[in-house]
């Protein structure tokens, strides 16, 4: 019995022991373990503290960065600016030069037409004095003659003795002209020639030295004219060299051919621009006026355009409609007849389709102008050419029949691509604008502009 209680209390007491023992250790192990936390938590902290110095550091750098940016912004602005203040006095020294020049060769003009009267006056002045130094021998030829013939003694005394009493008075009469020429002629001019002569000499000499002079003159001032017109033409082939977003944003008002340039939606390509007439600004897109293209072409080349851009052409239908899809664009159209009568349309806006789309004529805003609206009839109207029946007639092909592209309904009201000809009525191809007359008469000239609206 006591063996067993014995023994009852020796487990109990290892129990107690391996008990007291496992407490201890997760004592230990706890305080192990709140050790690391705090080590860990110091670590953190210092950790953090780390970070909160380097996100500082890299809000200043952000700071530094934004601040150079500002500064970068703002010297690009000035020297933006500046570049224009320059672009301004350059097209206004342009604009003095070419006043300047005029002005110059006006002068010359004059100068010129000067010079020539100063010749004419001269030549004629020489052949008044021969005329007078002819008149002057003459004179005193006669008067040599004259006085022979009075002085001279008869050879027979009967003859002298029968017309003495004739010619007494013809001797008093001569012998008074004789003085008369004598005194007014001989003596006056005798003795005035010398000095006229002199004088004439003189003032050959000096209108001789003076149109040498003028010459040279006009030689220095035609190679400085020439010189500065070089140094025009240098800056006006600079200008045209440039890239332009639009026709209104070239610098000058200068008409001729220009770099226009778009998004990456398209490259740059030259086009005419209009800069004098109907406030400037206008990029040609369509002309004709002597009929020396032929505008009955195929679907490619309306895509792409053709003829000279300074004589009869057709911009490209992919021009145009990334043209007026990066702008808002008003249209003006120029024309005239055989008989030389002029009108014009203008529309408020105009933009055409892509090429899925037809190109077609999408907007035609609200018409102005002499011609008649003739071209709303066309409007929302696929394009047609010879190759392509886009059109709205089922029997007839109008591209094809009428030979040459256009916005082609049934057929047309208008059509600026016709064959040049002096044609009147609905059944000949021609360049038609219906409501520019009655007679359904052709047209010798058209031109289409578009121009952005802002």
């Amino acid at each position: 019995m006591y063996r067993l209680v014995w023994c009852l209390l020796v487990s109990l007491f290892a129990i107690a022991v391996q008990v007291s023992s496992d407490t201890n250790l997760d004592i230990s192990t706890t305080q192990s373990s709140v050790q690391e936390l705090r080590q860990d938590e110091q670590e953190q902290q210092v950790s953090i503290v780390e970070n909160y110095e380097y996100i500082n550091q890299i809000r200043s750098l952000f700071r530094n960065i934004e601040q150079e940016m500002q500064q970068k912004r703002a010297q690009s602005q000035k020297a933006i600016a500046d570049n224009h203040a320059k672009q301004e006095q350059s097209i206004h020294l342009l604009l003095e030069i070419q006043k300047e020049i005029q002005n110059h060769q006006k002068e010359i003009e004059k100068d010129r037409v000067q010079v020539a009267k100063w010749q004419s006056e001269i030549t004629t002045n020489q052949i008044e004095t021969v005329n007078v130094l002819k008149e002057v021998l003459r004179d005193i030829a006669t008067i040599q003659v004259t006085q022979n013939q009075t002085i001279e003694p008869p050879n027979n005394l009967q003859q002298e003795a029968q017309q003495e009493q004739k010619d007494e008075t013809k001797f008093e009469e001569s012998r008074e002209v004789i003085k008369d020429v004598n005194e007014q002629q001989n003596v006056r001019l005798l003795i005035n020639l010398p000095q006229t002569l002199a004088e004439l000499k003189t003032e050959m000499s000096k209108q001789r030295e003076q149109c040498i002079d003028n010459h040279n003159k006009y030689e220095t001032r035609i190679e400085q004219l020439e010189r500065e017109n070089e140094k025009l033409r240098s800056t006006l082939l600079d200008v045209q060299l440039s890239s332009y977003w639009t026709c209104k944003d070239v610098p000058i008002k200068v008409s001729g051919k220009y770099n226009i340039h778009g998004n990456d939606t398209f490259s740059s390509f030259v086009a005419y621009c209009e800069q004098e007439k109907h406030g400037g600004g206008w990029m040609v897109i369509q002309h004709r006026f002597d009929g020396s293209l032929s505008f009955d072409r195929n679907w490619t080349a309306y895509r792409n355009g053709f003829g000279e851009i300074n004589g009869e052409h057709w911009l490209g239908l992919e021009r145009i409609h990334q043209f007026t899809k990066e702008h808002d664009c008003e249209l003006l159209v120029e024309m005239k007849d055989f008989y030389n009568n002029s009108k014009y349309a203008k529309y408020s806006s105009f933009r055409i389709g892509n090429e899925s789309q037809k190109y077609g004529l999408l907007t035609l805003g609200e018409y102005s102008g002499t011609a008649g609206d003739s071209l709303s009839g066309h409007v929302r109207i696929m394009f047609s050419t010879p190759d392509r029946d886009n059109d709205f007639d089922s029997e007839n092909h109008c591209a094809e029949y009428y030979q040459g592209g256009w916005w082609f309904y049934k057929c047309f009201y208008v059509f600026l691509n016709g064959l040049y000809d002096n044609a009147t009525g609905s059944s000949v191809s021609r360049i038609a604008w219906d409501d520019f007359d009655t007679d359904q008469r052709s047209l010798s000239y058209s031109r289409m502009l578009i121009r952005p609206l802002n």
